[in-house]
């Protein structure tokens, strides 16, 4: 009897492209919607785009999350059509860089030194949303939160993979979540992080991240309880120690959790058909990556980013990006790396520039986070 593989359902993400049909139709143009976002830092105002889900105001009320978590994990259940029997075996696993949304208000104001001299904070850790999320829809018991920088939700994923094969669960809902928080926003302005103008990955003249909000989320399954036509094949995560920030330039920590993904997916490297690249547009980041990928293919795939249409959404880029990934090859097509105008010699490979017209394959996505957390799985888009 064949072993029973990991099926991915569908999922709905909230972000600055809006909803699913406008979504799509900026993918396929190469364009976004930013946003001007201002702080003060060291008495100097300085401005940066910023890729915002809405106008609403972030960080008055600390449960200013829970109705957008309410809203995207209502319409992806709605999608997938789990009734409400089913969702007690429905695990959660959800991923944000921030430890609490909560705390943001009384770190921000301490930025400045003008924080209030008492601070009531309700509570401390991820686990709240969790928590809301599990008793909001009737979930399994079985919640968990991870905070791996911008692996979060990349790791959430690969970890609900491992547990519905081992038969702890028959659905698993992975939520990636990022709001903005002043603390964050400030503390990679005085890094040297933004850029002021427009993320460019992998481009010659690009200048840093441009950061972004987005609330997603995507639920698993094995193929014995519900099939589909998109499927988890396996993945990889591991640790390197460079630096406190991120990935040796070399290459070589990416290159092998990237060789290590593919041998748990059973995949080899030639059948690939695409990268989703992390690209954040760091000069360092990009470098590691293209360094990393060279390791691990003997022929570079075609490769891009989504960064340029949603920012880097951080602890929630892994299922963010992986909703669009998939959005965009049911679709039938990969979207441009958009931004890219000019090759960096000292990479030596370029981003794919126009749309690649696609009817299903293999999928490797990339996520590299600070502290040098790396992680790669890959997918499939197969016929029914």
């Amino acid at each position: 009897m064949m072993k029973p593989s990991i099926t991915i359902l569908g999922g709905e993400i909230l972000s600055s492209l809006g909803a699913k049909d406008e979504r799509l139709t900026h993918l396929q143009n190469g364009t976004y919607n930013t946003v001007a976002k201002s702080m003060v830092l060291n008495g100097e105002k300085l401005t940066y785009p910023y890729y915002g889900i809405d106008d609403h105001p972030r960080l008055d009320d600390p449960d200013h999350a829970l109705p957008y978590l309410k809203k995207v994990v209502a319409t992806a259940l709605e999608r997938v059509d789990l009734r409400h029997s089913e969702l007690s075996r429905c695990g959660l696993f959800l991923g944000c860089s921030s430890n609490d949304l909560s705390l943001s208000v009384p770190l921000g104001r301490n930025f400045d030194h003008s924080m209030e001299g008492t601070q009531a904070c309700k509570r401390v850790g991820n686990g709240v949303y969790a928590d809301f999320l599990q008793k909001e829809f009737g979930l399994s018991t079985l919640n968990f939160t991870y905070n791996t920088a911008c692996t979060s939700s990349a790791n959430a994923v690969m970890d609900a993979a491992s547990m519905l094969e081992g038969g702890l669960m028959d659905y698993a809902l992975v939520v990636g979540l990022e709001l903005f928080a002043p603390v964050t926003f400030e503390g990679f302005a005085s890094m040297q992080l933004l850029s002021p103008d427009a993320i460019r990955p992998f481009d010659k003249e690009r200048s840093g991240i441009v950061q972004g909000e987005a609330v997603s989320a995507v639920i698993l399954s094995r193929s014995d309880v519900k099939d589909s036509s998109w499927h988890y094949l396996g993945g990889m995560s591991n640790c390197e120690t460079h630096s406190v920030t991120g990935a040796n330039p070399d290459g070589v920590g990416i290159g092998e959790v990237i060789a290590d993904a593919l041998q748990h997916a059973a995949v080899q490297p030639e059948v690939i058909t695409a990268v989703k690249a992390h690209g954040t547009a760091s000069a360092l980041n990009d470098t590691a990556e293209i360094n990393g990928m060279k390791h691990a293919f003997e022929t570079l795939p075609p490769f891009f980013s989504l960064k340029p249409y949603i920012g880097h959404t951080l602890g929630g880029c892994g299922s963010a990006e992986l909703i669009l990934m998939m959005e965009s090859v049911d679709a039938g097509f990969i979207p441009p790396s958009a931004n890219f105008s000019e090759m960096d010699d000292a990479l030596g490979a370029a981003p794919l520039n126009e749309v690649l017209p696609v009817k299903g394959g293999k999928y490797l996505l990339n996520y590299f986070g600070f502290g040098g957390n790396n992680t790669s799985f890959v997918i499939e888009k197969r016929r029914l």
